[in-house]
């Protein structure tokens, strides 16, 4: 392992945090407003009503089931194309870009009609109100309309973090997440001519924001000079070595998806069993982890395209390469690790007023702060998790990740969760679960990403 630079850590890590925030925040923006889009949408459910709020949480799960094994196949495309460019070869990253299309876009549209023909058995499996039911069931038919839309956004997406054109993501962001607004708002309650269809309203303004997002990042790719990408995608060859290579690193990144979201689905059935009013708490929490997740993320995934150009061979004056690859780790951890520190202690002190944000119902807030209180203290282990986790993809150690997320789903979170349902603790017990989890999951991913980095120097 290579010394810590003699330098004083502060400036240190002022000089590693300034390319890193370069390419970092205007990704954390772009997903900040993705994000803010998503929890205005499921609060105008949770405004609507509370059957359609617990209809959208029990639909939910099924749609980020099939959204994340969906984009967990991209994971390939998203290590091979940063790592490609690090070397200068683009003709490669074309070839990467076409190893992905094919597969997962025939499977999104797979999926999508599999998910709009067995809605109603789907939806039943977390809820037992037939109003929420109806609720879910059309609003999941409505979502599953935009898987295809999200992997192709999620291409371009990454084509444009991967040559740091993170501020292009940034814009898209900005235009479509109006349109997602306005469209839920319009088609859920039914303004002027348009018709009030509740929870199916929320679904199709995500769609119709995602359709708007691909046309917009295809213009914006043409203008970043990566539009003849899509010209030659046409006429490249299928190549057998870059589609094993991306799925090699695909797969247990899928595996990792399909255990987190099975267990996210047995977690809501276990509190299915409580109420429609901790049911709707509930969501109401795990949006709040999604939101900090996905924003930590976000940045974290910045890191991973530093690390996986500089493992590509993208030189950096005077810095050996197993620096190069390592210093982008230790200044995500460092800057991560802060920032989530921070915003625990700010959520546990406003669990309240931030839960009314999401539903003006005074029994969801009360069932939530629990749960609340206890995301807030995770905080801390999601920052080492999600920096672990981008260090390992950089890295192409797609496996020790869906390893750690397996153990940590079923061997802490589902059963401390199942155990707190049946000895009567409510929905808090029930999150001591989900506490449990980033717990295990931090410890585990940090020894792998440690043994992963020793390796790479």
């Amino acid at each position: 392992m290579t010394a810590l630079p003699t330098a004083p850590r502060s400036s240190w890590v002022r000089e590693q945090a300034r390319p890193l925030l370069e390419l970092a925040l205007p990704a954390v923006l772009a997903a900040s407003v993705a994000r803010a889009g998503d929890v205005i949408s499921l609060a105008l459910t949770g405004h609507y009503d509370s059957a359609a709020l617990a209809g959208v949480a029990g639909a939910i799960v099924v749609v980020e089931l099939a959204l994340g094994v969906l984009l967990a196949g991209v994971t390939g495309y998203q290590v091979s194309c940063a790592h490609h460019l690090g070397g200068g070869d683009r003709a490669a990253a074309v070839r990467a870009l076409h190893a992905a299309l094919r597969p997962v876009g025939v499977a999104a549209v797979v999926v999508a009609c599999a998910l709009i023909l067995t809605a109603r058995p789907l939806v039943s499996l977390t809820l037992h109100d037939p109003v929420a039911v109806t609720a879910g069931v059309a609003y999941l038919r409505a979502r599953a309309l935009s898987l295809p839309l999200a992997v192709l956004s999620a291409l371009n997406t990454i084509t444009l973090q991967s040559a740091k054109r993170t501020r292009l993501t940034l814009l898209t962001n900005c235009v479509t997440v109006p349109v997602n607004l306005l469209a839920s708002w319009l088609l859920t309650y039914g303004i002027g001519p348009f018709p009030r269809l509740g929870a199916a309203g929320n679904g199709l303004g995500i769609t119709l924001a995602l359709l708007c997002a691909n046309v917009l990042q295809l213009v914006l790719l043409r203008r970043a000079g990566l539009w003849d990408w899509l010209g030659t995608l046409r006429t490249t060859r299928w190549d057998p070595v870059e589609a094993r290579g991306s799925w090699q690193l695909a797969w247990p990144a899928m595996v990792s998806m399909t255990v987190d979201y099975l267990a996210s689905f047995a977690f809501f059935a276990a509190i299915g069993l409580l109420s429609v009013t901790d049911l709707a708490a509930s969501r109401v929490v795990f949006q709040l982890v999604l939101l900090i997740f996905m924003l930590s993320n976000s940045f974290s995934a910045a890191a991973g395209v530093l690390m996986s150009r500089a493992a590509g061979g993208e030189e950096a004056a005077g810095v050996p390469r197993s620096a190069a690859i390592r210093d982008p780790w230790r200044a995500n951890r460092i800057l991560v690790a802060g920032a989530l520190t921070l915003a625990g202690c700010v959520l546990a002190v406003t669990a309240r007023p931030v839960l009314w944000l999401f539903t003006g119902d005074p029994a969801v807030v009360s069932a939530a702060v629990g749960g609340t209180l206890l995301v807030a203290v995770s905080l801390p282990l999601v920052a080492l998790t999600v920096s672990n986790t981008a260090a390992l993809r950089a890295l192409r150690d797609t496996r020790s990740d869906m390893v750690a997320n397996t153990v940590a789903s079923w061997a802490v979170q589902l059963p401390l969760a199942w155990l707190a349902v049946r000895a009567g603790w409510g929905l808090t017990g029930a999150f001591t679960g989900v506490a449990g989890y980033w717990l295990v999951r931090a410890a585990l991913t940090e020894r792998a990403a440690r043994r992963a980095l020793a390796a790479a120097a």
